[in-house]
Formats: structure tokens, sequence, C-alpha cells
């Protein structure tokens, strides 16, 4: 795409909308709440419009409303512009799909929610720790996370 390509964010805003499952958050700049059905489908909508890179994927516990919030920022090389996507997801079967298809950044980004989090993505190609080491126990960024002190998984020191 190049850069007389690409679609001005006003009507980004105009059409994304539009798509099914995609509902505009009220006071947000460029801020879209999806449905978990829509999330492929506004992916691929942005990056056809421009927005060609996944500048990143994080996640938010919300232990109280028993859900996760997915955040995926997508930005524009040519005019800085930025659209953040959300998704809730249950937090008893945390899964999305994932965006490897699409943004090649989305491999690294999907891992490294996966090792805090535990949230699984669908069609990952090599989903598995990038952060934690193999065995490690527990997704340390949930709020319900219990680290125990005294219990260290790490090497040990040598003297």
């Amino acid at each position: 795409m190049t850069n007389n390509e690409v679609k001005p964010k006003a009507q980004v805003a105009a059409e994304i909308v539009r798509l099914p499952g995609v509902a505009a958050i009220e006071g947000g700049d460029c801020e879209y709440l999806l449905e978990a059905a829509a999330l492929l489908p506004a992916a691929a909508y942005l990056l056809e419009a421009g927005y060609e890179f996944l500048a990143d994927i994080t996640a938010v516990d919300y232990p109280a409303e028993e859900k996760f919030r997915l955040l995926y920022q997508v930005a524009n090389y040519h005019n800085g512009d930025i659209i953040t996507l959300k998704l809730d997801i249950p937090r008893e079967q945390p899964r999305a799909d994932s965006l490897c298809g699409l943004y090649a950044a989305a491999n690294w980004l999907e891992r490294e929610v996966y090792d805090m989090f535990g949230i699984e993505f669908s069609g990952h190609p090599d989903l598995r720790r990038i952060l934690m080491w193999d065995g490690y126990a527990g997704w340390p960024l949930r709020k319900d996370f219990a680290a125990e002190p005294g219990k260290y998984q790490g090497r040990r020191r040598l003297d």
C-alpha cells in the first residue's frame, strides 16, 4: 500500500463501525470494542486500510468481572495514526483468534500475552512461553497470581 492509498483516520472511523460486532467507544480516539467474531475481519480491514504495523497486544485482568480485555494497537506508518481494538474474553476459558495470518508481529506479541496471562490464541503456529521458562507454574500478570516467596523456580547460584 502506498501513501496515496492510505485511508484517512476519519474514513476508517466511519467504515470500521459498519462491520458486524464492532462498536466505537465513546470518548475514545479511534478505540473500538469488538465481539469475538469481529476480531479477524476488523484486523483485516485495518490492514487493507493501510494500518500495516501491529504495534502491541496486551491484556488487562478484571477478576471481579470474570473477564480479560485484550488490547490491540494497530498503527499506520505513513501518518502515525493508531487504532485501538478491544476485545473482552471470559476468564474461565480465555481464548481469542490469532492475528498471525495477518500480522507477522502477532507471533511474538501473542506468545507474550499467553506467557503472562494464560490467554490462548486459536490458530497460532507456535504458542508457547516466551518470557518465562518451560515448567514455570502460573500466569504472573493475572491479579490472582500468588508467587510463593520461599520457592524460587530459577537457577541456583554457581558459587
